[in-house]
């Protein structure tokens, strides 16, 4: 508003004088060391009571720190005792393994069967037909009662395989494969070629008449003449009492082996 008064005051208006600026407030000057004492200086925070113990003075359990060497020493420890574990584990393994094997290996493996006792006769040097072989019994169960198995220098008996050493392994060579063997070519692979015995087709029937369990034995003497034998056989069949009787058997040796050459009734 302007001022109220003369006219003239309208026509121009009075100069307005500028408001004083405020005087900036001076320093407050605080001694050096010295208390606070301007209230507005003095920290107005609301002051936080104290805490009062009521638990009776006991404090609180520690806290327990980890210890840096143990742990250590317990891992070692357990490291070696997983180690061992896993020693004696695989240990408990091949032990087993290896006992599996041998038992299944004793239980599949066939006992051992023993070899069919066959007279060995050496064939000629001129057959060509191969003697079959066939399985013979213990001397127990194929000599009659009383047989004596015997040899002297003029004597021989019993019923052992034979062979062509001699005249009496011949002689005994023979008859093992009549009675035994029952075998007509075995029989005449300890005869010569030459000789009056008859082949082996035709001694192989004389043996199908004799029947299967027939004991035997042969008891072979010297006589005066070379190479000549006095054979004195007992045969006895099955159920059937002995039965005795005498051949004169020659044998001739010739390249190392003795062989039959005649059989003729005594």
């Amino acid at each position: 508003m302007y001022p109220s008064g003369d006219w003239e005051q309208w026509l121009e208006p009075a100069e307005r004088s500028e408001p004083e600026a405020p005087a900036e407030p001076e320093p407050r000057r605080i001694p050096i060391g010295g208390p606070l004492t301007d209230p507005d200086l003095i920290d107005k925070s609301t002051l936080v009571p104290k805490i009062v113990d009521r638990s009776g003075g006991n404090p609180g359990p520690a806290l327990r720190r980890p210890r840096t060497g143990r742990p250590r020493r317990d891992n070692r420890r357990g490291e070696k005792l997983l180690a061992a574990l896993t020693l004696i584990g695989v240990g408990i393994v091949v032990v087993s393994v290896v006992l599996t094997v041998i038992h299944t290996g004793k239980r599949s493996q066939p006992a051992p069967s023993k070899p069919p006792m066959v007279a060995a006769v050496p064939a000629p040097g001129t057959t060509t037909r191969a003697a079959p072989t066939t399985s013979s019994a213990p001397s127990a169960s194929i000599a009659t009662d009383g047989c004596e198995q015997k040899r002297t220098a003029e004597v021989v008996s019993g019923t052992d395989p034979g062979g062509t050493g001699s005249g009496p392994d011949a002689i005994l060579a023979f008859e093992r494969a009549y009675y035994v063997q029952r075998s007509g070519y075995a029989a005449r692979a300890v005869v010569a070629d030459d000789s009056s015995v008859p082949p082996a087709d035709q001694i192989q029937r004389g043996i199908n008449q004799v029947p299967v369990g027939t004991r035997y034995c042969v008891q072979i003497t010297r006589t005066g003449d070379e190479g000549q034998w006095e054979v004195r056989l007992t045969q006895q069949k099955p159920d059937e009492q002995p039965h005795a009787f005498t051949q004169l058997i020659s044998t001739r040796s010739e390249s190392g082996r003795t062989l039959i050459t005649a059989i003729a009734a005594g």
